[in-house]
């Protein structure tokens, strides 16, 4: 291939056989189409390396989504609206209380969209942990881990049938499945038959009063009695909101207590739950469905859902 000097030096005898005009114009377009290749090049080079250098972030992305999936990993997620805290501490509600209850419990942090939380103990067998003391019912929850003997009530008794079918027992006595026979069940101090605790596995857990094998109520009981719901400072609504002044938590329980209706003894399944912290570090839940709440058995109340509704405006 012939240079651009030599393409130069034959503009003349070009202008002879072609009748082009070897000019200036002609001598800068041979020169331009001289240079082109040579651009080509130099943006091949420059490419290249951009691309190698896309590449290699492209893997690190790759590479770096396996931790992001991670449990431990970060992920986009809330701030925690139930957080542990130790007896007496520092609370996001501000102030102290004075707790029995050790680190494990729960308490309740403001949030315009609780996420759903379930503080009862899992089933095991097909039945959930319980204790059945002479008709009524109270399921194991999860908060707290355990109470101190200061919040213990009056001794209820002991039990005398551990069974893994506890709907097949007598309603006599007192039955678990899951504290042992010849341990002592404890109603908890303030709460009625709201409530009972007994030793398991070490640690004295506490019930909350439920619904089990179509048995709900005892005699003339109402929602206040098997929610024994006293000094509350906080509820959370998963899916709707969270309260957490005392005075106005307070105002609510009142509502629904005063306001529900009884519907039936069972329960049905859900993914929406009701908090109630109390003043003594303990926290109540109960299922929500719609405008009912499910816990010893099924209570319709509207007033309550619009007047937590309210609260949060």
């Amino acid at each position: 291939m012939k240079s651009v000097e030599e393409r130069l030096r034959e503009l003349p005898q070009m202008a002879d056989s072609t009748g082009l005009q070897a000019d200036e114009q002609l001598k800068r377009r041979i020169l331009r189409a001289a240079e082109k290749p040579a651009r080509r090049g130099v943006m091949v080079r420059r490419v290249i390396p951009v691309m190698a250098a896309m590449v290699i972030l492209a893997g690190a992305v790759f590479a770096a989504l396996p931790a992001l999936n991670k449990p431990n990993g970060p992920q986009a997620t809330d701030t925690p609206l139930i957080e542990s805290f130790s007896a007496g501490s520092d609370l996001p509600l501000g102030e102290k209380l004075a707790l029995d209850v050790p680190k494990g419990s729960i308490t309740i942090k403001s949030s315009r969209n609780p996420s759903y939380r379930s503080i009862w103990a899992r089933a095991s067998g097909g039945n959930f942990p319980l204790v059945g003391v002479k008709g009524r019912y109270y399921r194991m929850l999860t908060n707290p881990t355990s109470i101190s003997g200061s919040l213990l009530g009056s001794a209820l008794g002991k039990v005398d049938t551990y069974t893994s079918e506890p709907a097949l027992a007598g309603k006599k006595g007192i039955i678990s499945n899951a504290v042992q026979q010849g341990e002592t069940v404890y109603a908890v101090s303030g709460m009625n038959n709201a409530m009972v605790a007994a030793n398991v596995d070490g640690k004295m857990r506490v019930f909350q009063r439920v619904s089990f094998g179509d048995s709900a109520l005892v005699g003339g009981e109402s929602l206040g009695d098997t929610l024994k719901a006293s000094s509350p400072v906080a509820l959370e609504l998963s899916g709707v909101g969270t309260v957490n002044d005392a005075s106005t938590a307070s105002r609510l329980v009142k509502v629904l207590v005063n306001n529900a209706s009884f519907l039936r003894a069972g329960g049905s399944e859900t993914n929406q739950s009701l908090l109630i912290q109390l003043k003594n570090g303990i926290v109540l839940q109960l299922a929500v469905n719609g405008e009912r709440v499910i816990g010893c058995g099924t209570w319709a109340c509207p007033e309550f859902f619009d007047a937590f509704q309210e609260a949060l405006q």
